[in-house]
């Protein structure tokens, strides 16, 4: 029988060549340890992964140019990398170059590390891939610092994009749960710091709602004060009749008129100042994929007339030339 084909697209290394960083982040600039940007956003993230993990060694499974590596090496810890992109690798920086190698997420991986990032890595690969590439990694390491953004579908190698919760099943299927004592949003917000634990029902429950359990208050006590407000405000536009009253809720707020069409005014600027910027965005996205595809299709015509230049030149050309010259005469 035979096995069938992936339904799910599948990326491979040409996909991430040296024009795929280099246009990774129209704001960021190059992904590279030379961009002040990433290096200096990499570094932080390392302090971070050393304050809370406390890690001697260290893998980056998908490291791309290795700049979270060079990051981690620079804050004392032994780390290496790997990468299905031969174009990241050679374009790392020569620093950490000799801590990183070709190779692929769903190969087994040698050896055992204090901590095993990947951050956003599986969504580039196929769900049977992915799968593989979790079981490495949770042979390799009893914690597993772990991000893939759940709801980007416009980039094209995101083929397998997955809620932040889906993932998390199906690291506890082998064995691995949040730690929730670790606020791991410095890396993403949807980032997840996933340990090795052999957890009762009980414990599990009561490790998942002592983490809900805030946020849940939290959004009750936003909801009753949002509420409240909104009662307030329409009671100050009340009758004209309830004069009395209208002032003792005006000077319990400490609002007027004036002022509430002020900050009316205010957050709908900013409202539009926000989508303003998520249109500056999206157009910066694709501006930046038609200039790609018209380097495409200059560097195909380039290749183009190469070949006829070449074609051209060559001695079998003149030769067909010169044969054929009588005919094309008589025809003109």
């Amino acid at each position: 029988m035979s096995i069938p084909e992936a339904a799910t697209p599948e990326t491979t290394s040409s996909d991430y060549s040296a024009r795929y960083y280099l246009h990774y982040d129209p704001v960021g600039g190059e992904y590279a340890w030379e961009t002040e940007h990433w290096r200096n956003f990499f570094l932080g993230v390392a302090d971070r992964i050393v304050g809370a993990l406390a890690p001697t060694t260290a893998l980056d499974v998908g490291c791309a140019r290795g700049i979270l590596v060079q990051a981690l090496v620079a804050r004392g810890v032994d780390a290496r990398g790997f990468d299905i992109s031969e174009d990241a690798i050679s374009g790392a920086h020569p620093d950490v170059r000799d801590r990183l190698r070709v190779g692929s997420a769903t190969e087994p991986i040698e050896g055992r590390y204090d901590v095993v990032t990947c951050c956003e890595v599986l969504e580039h690969m196929e769900p049977r891939d992915a799968q593989k590439a979790i079981d490495a990694m949770c042979a390799a390491t009893d914690t597993v610092l772990f991000s893939s953004c759940p709801n980007d579908y416009e980039e094209s190698t995101h083929v397998n994009t997955n809620p932040t919760a889906q993932w998390a099943a199906w690291f506890a299927e082998r064995g691995f749960f949040r730690r929730v004592d670790v606020d791991s949003t410095f890396l993403a917000p949807w980032a997840i710091v996933f340990q090795r634990a052999e957890l009762a029902p009980r414990a599990l429950v009561e490790r998942y709602e002592a983490r809900m359990e805030p946020m849940r208050n939290e959004v009750i006590e936003k909801r009753r004060a949002l509420l409240d407000l909104q009662r307030r405000y329409d009671e100050v536009e009340g009758p004209a009749d309830e004069a009395s009253e209208y002032d003792t809720i005006r000077a319990e707020v400490e609002i007027d008129d004036d002022a509430l069409l002020a900050r009316h005014a205010a957050l709908s600027a900013r409202d539009h100042v926000i989508g303003l910027e998520a249109s500056q965005v999206r157009l910066q996205r694709e501006l930046e994929a038609a200039r790609k595809r018209n380097r495409d299709l200059r560097d195909a015509l380039d290749d183009k007339e190469d070949e006829l230049e070449k074609l051209h030149a060559s001695k079998a050309w003149r030769v067909g030339r010169a044969v054929t010259y009588p005919t094309r005469r008589g025809r003109d």
